[in-house]
């Protein structure tokens, strides 16, 4: 198997990091931009919904590449 250096290790936690902030800060510019406090508690539900839902999809996909990238070691 190639090796992989502590850099690589760090590297996909750092873009792990990096792309949860970038999410949720997009996520809350449009929570903020809809006012989506003033909507039906629904309509809030879902939203929330739909933003664990990328949160999710967005961690799992990137701690993939980072847990193989740790077996690798």
């Amino acid at each position: 198997m190639p090796s992989s250096s502590p850099q690589q290790v760090r590297k996909y936690l750092l873009i792990l990091i990096a792309a949860v902030v970038a999410l949720d800060a997009v996520v809350l510019g449009v929570y903020y931009g809809l006012h989506i406090a003033d909507r039906p508690v629904r309509t809030q539900q879902t939203f929330v919904a739909v933003w664990v839902v990328l949160t999710l999809f967005v961690v799992t996909s990137i701690m993939k590449k980072l847990r193989q990238a740790r077996i690798r070691r």
